[in-house]
């Protein structure tokens, strides 16, 4: 515990709306207000919250004429009062949002706590002090200049990220691309055009160079930085990640708000170690199928606690198929497991969730049990040449 409570943190103005009200009603208060998020009720009772991303990631999936709110909301936990600061970034990771609702109960919603909120407060204790390289993702996804945005989107698709600094063959940092951007400009335009929104209106092409289209004044970072320089310039330019270089401006690291709450939820409890983050269609799965797979996973880091490492998150994106195979569906799996050893990245593709699980799984253990077998020959080669006194 890190003997702060939400109550010191918390904001008790939000912005909210029913759950039967139009989408475009929502688009509007985001546009006007710029909330970190909206409180969704139904009447009275709270019913979960609505924000940009929701929005945004989900806008191949209804018509923009006839959506509401409902369509498109989450539903998330309510955090108390009393709550230490903790138990908080823990509930932000495991439902992957960056604020939540704060009150008693779904009948007293009385604010809103966000992920920098909190990260300003924990930064003035001596987490604040240690050094961004501590925390920074080092086994850094990049792209060039000349990659396409085709190919961005698949990067970010495989390895389930949402940005990519985009660096020149010495490794130096050109620019930087995200989802949030290439759904904005490239996405969004080819829904819009299926309900003549953007009749005769040039969409541009996913055969772009990242050269054209990405941002080019990137903020960066040293990694002898504190952290707590870290979260001010990521609340001064209201950004929830920052890239990693050193003097020569080579790229080191990307550190994320999530790479922060990580180490600040752990303190919760000592066995929580790794973090299941299900989406895509996850919600089509029964409770049943949920508890299996959460269960499977939790043998399988238990299994391979030593190459693991000792904290981490598992990202497993659904997607379930319209075809079936008496009468079960096809599904696939991607998987992609983050520690502070390494990752491991695998798909599963296959009749039933559950199995299309297991095949990501044996995949990964595939990866798992050759990375195990080359330390084994590099331990031996060495004892060999130490054999032999060179």
């Amino acid at each position: 515990m890190v003997g702060i409570s939400v109550q010191e943190v918390m904001t008790e103005k939000f912005a909210k709306i029913d759950i039967n009200s139009p989408l475009s009603e929502a688009i509007g208060i985001f546009e006007k207000e710029d909330p970190d998020l909206i409180v969704v009720f139904d009447g009275k009772m709270y019913k979960g919250v609505l924000t940009q991303d929701l929005i945004i990631r989900s806008h191949l999936k209804w018509d923009p004429i006839k959506a509401k709110v409902k369509d498109v909301y989450k539903t998330a936990p309510v955090v108390k009062l009393e709550e230490d600061l903790s138990v908080t970034a823990k509930l932000m990771i495991e439902v992957d949002l960056r604020s939540l609702p704060v009150g008693k109960d779904k009948n007293s919603i009385i604010g809103v706590i966000s992920d920098i909120t909190l990260l300003e407060r924990i930064v003035k204790e001596e987490f604040g002090k240690r050094k961004v390289e501590e925390f920074m993702t080092k086994d850094v996804v990049t792209l060039g200049p000349g990659d396409t945005v085709a190919k961005a989107l698949a990067t970010m698709r495989d390895y389930a990220i949402s940005r990519i600094p985009i660096v020149t063959e010495e490794g130096k940092l050109e620019g930087l691309v995200t989802l949030h951007d290439l759904i904005i400009r490239f996405i969004k335009p080819r829904f819009k055009a299926q309900f003549g929104e953007v009749a005769g209106e040039k969409i541009p092409p996913f055969s772009m160079q990242l050269r054209d289209i990405m941002v080019k004044g990137v903020i960066t970072i040293d990694p002898e930085a504190s952290v707590k320089e870290a979260v001010e310039l990521m609340r001064e330019y209201d950004i929830d990640g920052l890239v990693i270089v050193d003097r020569e401006n080579v790229v080191k690291g990307v550190l994320t708000v999530k790479d922060l709450l990580l180490p600040i939820s752990r303190m919760v409890e000592k066995k929580t170690k790794f973090y299941l983050q299900l989406g895509g269609d996850a919600h089509y799965l029964s409770d049943f199928t949920r508890e299996r797979i959460v269960a499977d996973m939790r043998r399988f880091v238990d299994r391979y606690e030593e190459v693991l490492g000792n904290e981490g998150i598992i990202y497993l994106n659904i997607r379930r198929f319209p075809e079936k195979l008496r009468g079960v569906h096809l599904y696939q799996a991607r998987m992609r497991i983050v520690t502070d050893k390494g990752q491991y990245i695998a798909t599963g593709e296959t009749w039933g969730a559950i199995q299309a699980v297991h095949d990501a799984l044996r995949a990964i253990e595939r990866q798992i049990l050759q990375k195990i077998e080359l330390q084994r020959d590099v331990k031996h080669t060495r004892r060999f040449i130490e054999y032999l006194g060179f």
